[in-house]
């Protein structure tokens, strides 16, 4: 009964999820009709989008090697071809299964089932894992912010920078006590992840026209990085934010709402990579790497 109340707990989540993407697009798409946007991408200039594509799927690697740190934390060494393969399946399911079994939960089911792993153990690297991700994104945005407040604002975000990474990296040797020693080293490498994903993005944009204003939509992008954890996939988030941003900031909503779906875009189609990964190989094949044992 437990687990038929924690899966339709689940449903319904997901469920409300989509619902709040859904109900973001339509909004999105009533300021500004899908067929301008069709315009807009007609003359997107493709060389920008392939670079884009490059840095994201840089991005998506990096964040295999740092999972793979939190992993030999606990003494759990996985080969970085499965460790590769895990991630792109993960990335499927979350893209395209929103009702299902959600990517990191899929991440933590294969390595207990298959290779016998202690959930516990994989469920807290996969927790810190993400959560020195949204440190960094957190960190990024109050840096990047100091260019744009006045004066007097520049020291209270300093305070909040450096106070919300001590608290962090104090919760995390309280709690967790096993990643202390590469808190810094996994903190660092989320820094050049979200680095990698704005470059990304700011490609997008180039690839649209668009040449200026680009602080603002770096803070807009890891803005919806953090929100996206509400909607399905980060879509209709990212879209809505930008439209509300460029009423604030006096931008082009509607090239910038355009190159936030060029993103998601490009984020299904990496997504896809898992799809192949599950009709040419088997779970069965996700193996340990035996040189660290």
């Amino acid at each position: 009964m437990g687990k038929t109340d924690s899966r339709k707990k689940k449903i319904f989540i997901n469920g409300l999820k989509v619902l709040i993407s859904i109900a973001f697009l339509y909004f999105v798409f009533k300021k500004i009709p899908f067929r301008e946007v069709a315009k807009i991408w007609s003359t997107v200039h493709v060389l920008y989008v392939i670079f884009g594509a490059f840095f994201f799927l840089a991005s998506q690697i990096l964040s295999v090697k740092r999972l793979d740190f939190y992993l030999k934390a606990n003494s759990f060494n996985l080969s970085f071809r499965s460790n590769l393969e895990l991630y792109f399946l993960g990335m499927f399911y979350n893209f395209f299964i929103p009702g299902g079994i959600g990517g990191d939960a899929y991440k933590v089911y294969i390595l207990n089932k298959k290779l016998g792993w202690e959930l516990k153990k994989i469920t807290s690297a996969i927790f810190n894992d993400r959560l020195s991700g949204l440190l960094a994104i957190c960190v990024l945005i109050l840096i990047f912010s100091l260019f744009l407040l006045p004066l007097q604002w520049i020291g209270l975000m300093v305070i909040m920078m450096i106070a919300g990474f001590s608290l962090t990296y104090f919760l995390v040797k309280k709690l967790f006590p096993v990643y202390t020693p590469i808190f810094f080293k996994t903190f660092f490498i989320s820094i050049v992840i979200q680095l990698l994903q704005v470059i990304c993005f700011l490609f997008l944009i180039k690839s649209l026209g668009l040449n200026e204003n680009y602080l603002i939509y770096m803070i807009v992008f890891l803005g919806s990085s953090i929100l996206s954890l509400i909607s399905f996939a980060g879509i209709g988030v990212r879209e809505f934010l930008f439209l509300q941003a460029s009423g604030y900031f006096n931008f082009n909503a509607s090239v910038s709402v355009s190159a936030s779906l060029l993103f998601t875009v490009i984020t299904a189609f990496f997504s896809l990579f898992g799809l192949v990964i599950m009709f040419t190989k088997r779970v069965d094949e996700i193996k340990e790497n035996k040189e660290f044992t």
